[in-house]
């Protein structure tokens, strides 16, 4: 078997796994206090990452504040996403905010005036109409019904991570892949105060007022778990092509969404789950033509 495969599919594993352990622990803890274990977490883990990949290049002004920007945004999006399974299911909410891929596919088309090949003009087409089911429910009142508040939440997290997604990759090109990590530790330890500021924007509940030793360790290993899967990602596509670790990679809402059935015991309705399916169909096949 090969290594890039088995990596690809440890990442799909981490980051679907980690939506599962996000999910009992963020209603228990608060996004609020989710902020503080992701500096407290991601922080070091991405300083560690960038002192042992750094690279000695010249970052322009303008590079360092894009890439910045991009980090700043992709906390936020991940934010949004806490907040989105503080009451809504993480197999629909995770899988609307997972959809991003699409609209980085879009930004390429429209700001760098890259072409679509058909196969990505079916996969943007597939994500955005499975998000769209995913985000439909006749009934309000059904045990199937995804809460209003959480359906905005993961809709935001779906255009930030877009965002992320799209500007990431040109940071990257600016500023070298070791480098972002750096950045990253910058968006991870500002993480509380993003949150403060974000919160004056979208004012809710803070639910979480007296967090179990478990609950605080699952916040812990959620966020772990998927900075883990980030770095496995990096090795994934240094052992193979981007088009064949991408797309296993983008299967993880399956893992999420199995995972939150099984073990959260989740209702997904029949129209949610076929909606699921046509969101990673269309990201699997994206990441085909990448």
């Amino acid at each position: 078997m090969e290594q890039w495969f088995v990596l690809a599919s440890l990442v799909a594993l981490f980051w679907g796994s980690a939506g599962i352990f996000a999910k009992y622990s963020t209603p228990r803890v608060g996004v609020y206090r989710v902020a503080l274990v992701i500096s407290l977490v991601e922080g070091p883990m991405y300083l560690l990452a960038f002192l042992y990949w750094r690279e000695e290049i010249p970052i322009s002004l303008e590079s360092g504040i894009l890439a910045a920007t991009s980090c700043m945004v992709g906390v936020l999006g991940y934010l949004c996403f806490f907040e989105s399974i503080m009451d809504g299911q993480v197999a629909i909410a995770g899988t609307i905010s997972a959809a991003y891929p699409a609209l980085t596919v879009l930004g390429a088309l429209i700001i760098l005036g890259e072409t679509l090949t058909a196969i990505q003009s079916i996969g943007v087409a597939a994500i955005i109409g499975g998000v769209i089911g995913l985000s439909y429910e006749p009934d309000p009142t059904s045990k199937h019904a995804m809460p209003k508040r959480a359906l905005v939440f993961s809709v935001l997290a779906f255009f930030l991570w877009g965002f992320w997604s799209f500007t990431s990759k040109i940071a990257v090109d600016d500023v070298g892949a070791g480098n972002v990590f750096g950045f990253y530790v910058l968006s991870s330890v500002t993480a509380p105060i993003m949150y403060a500021w974000f919160r004056k924007l979208r004012p809710g509940a803070i639910k979480g007022s007296d967090p179990s030793k478990l609950a605080w360790s699952m916040a812990a290993v959620a966020l772990g778990i998927n900075v883990s899967g980030t770095f496995v990602y990096s090795f994934a596509l240094e052992q193979g092509n981007a088009s064949l670790v991408v797309p296993i990679s983008s299967a993880y809402p399956i893992v999420t969404a199995v995972l939150a059935v099984a073990l959260l015991k989740e209702k997904v309705s029949m129209l949610h789950l076929l909606a699921l399916g046509v969101v990673v169909s269309g990201l699997m096949m994206i990441g085909l033509t990448l």
